[in-house]
């Protein structure tokens, strides 16, 4: 038995998957690149929200929080942050409102910034990363002309 004929990508389709394979490369390595090579410097926290109720999980009584911080550059400058965490009822106990925090920025575009940064992430991250390979790998490879078919004779 011969191999299925696979259609070629048409350029749209390609183009869509290289965008989308760059951003969620860029994502999954920027964030920890910046944790680990970043500026640092400490923010205070604004505002902590808790999203929506209880996430519905195996595990019962778990939250989506949205953590507001700012930090100040060396140049003066007063930047927003936005981070998301899950945890239980009491999680929020360790960052509440006007506590201080770590924060790591890009120095040259401090809006990219990751807060009291936890490697436990870097799996999400690195599995987003390896996605967004795949998909660039997906819409730029060449693939080979399928072989000539054979014609069967008249009997």
């Amino acid at each position: 038995m011969g191999r299925a004929h696979v259609q070629p990508l048409s350029v749209g389709t390609r183009c869509f998957l290289a965008t989308l394979g760059a951003l969620l490369l860029a994502w999954g390595l920027g964030l920890p690149l910046v944790a680990a090579l970043g500026a640092r410097t400490t923010g205070t926290v604004v505002e902590v929200r808790r999203q929506l109720g209880d996430r519905g999980e195996a595990l019962p009584n778990r939250y989506g929080y949205t953590i507001h911080y700012q930090f100040r550059t060396p140049d003066g400058r007063v930047v927003d942050g936005h981070t998301s965490r899950v945890g239980d009822y009491f999680s929020p106990r360790e960052v509440t409102q006007g506590r201080s925090v770590q924060v790591r920025y890009w120095p040259r575009y401090p809006v990219i910034s990751v807060v009291q940064w936890h490697w436990a992430a870097a799996l999400e991250h690195g599995i987003v990363a390896c996605v967004g390979g795949v998909l660039l790998y997906l819409a730029t490879r060449r693939r080979a002309p399928a072989p000539p078919r054979k014609r069967r004779g008249r009997a």
